[in-house]
């Protein structure tokens, strides 16, 4: 460090020691906020489902700033904020294709309710359009399941019957006549 003053040189070790320190108590704060958010979902799964939603909505009011019954990104954003969550942009864009279920590019409170939900691995079903859109969405993709291997079977049953008829060898390679008849030798 040519050219610093000895000041200037302990000024500068300082704060490479300080950096040091402030990478340490963030650490520190991520695994404490990991260890408590495990025992505060294991506590909203003792709460009845009825109350724990009018918390869930309570909650989304409080975030909803412009009162408009939905959250926008910022809103959200503040939301994940207030949970310990800092989102990035991508982040963001991925809960927004995940929870907003009419592409409204809002999030409305039966929305914000499963996502809350999910993120503490409380399950719920209902009639509502969150429930009812995931239901149909995996019933399409259990029938696309089920439509694959069913057609994988047929295809195996259809090789298996060539096979026994003594078709599978595939078409004759042998030299053909003009009417598509194998040559004698």
């Amino acid at each position: 460090m040519s050219g610093l003053t000895k000041e200037e040189n302990q000024v500068i070790m300082r704060a490479r020691s300080l950096k040091s320190e402030i990478a340490e108590v963030v650490q520190l704060s991520h695994s404490t906020i990991e260890a408590a958010s495990g025992q505060l979902a294991d506590y909203y799964k003792t709460i009845p489902h009825g109350e724990l939603s009018d918390r869930i909505r309570m909650s989304f009011n409080a975030f909803d700033s412009d009162k408009s019954e939905t959250l926008d990104r910022n809103e959200l954003r503040e939301a994940l904020a207030e949970m310990g969550k800092r989102p990035t942009e991508d982040e963001l864009n991925v809960l927004f294709a995940e929870w907003d279920m009419d592409g409204n590019g809002k999030i409305e409170p039966d929305e914000f309710d499963h996502m809350v939900r999910q993120s503490l691995s409380i399950s719920h079903t209902c009639a509502c359009r969150v429930c009812v859109k995931r239901n149909e969405e995996a019933a399409k993709l259990e029938a696309a399941e089920v439509k694959a291997i069913q057609d994988a079977e047929a295809a195996k049953e259809a090789l298996a019957r060539k096979a026994s008829s003594g078709s599978a060898k595939g078409p004759s390679m042998a030299p053909k006549t003009k009417s598509g008849r194998d040559l004698k030798k």
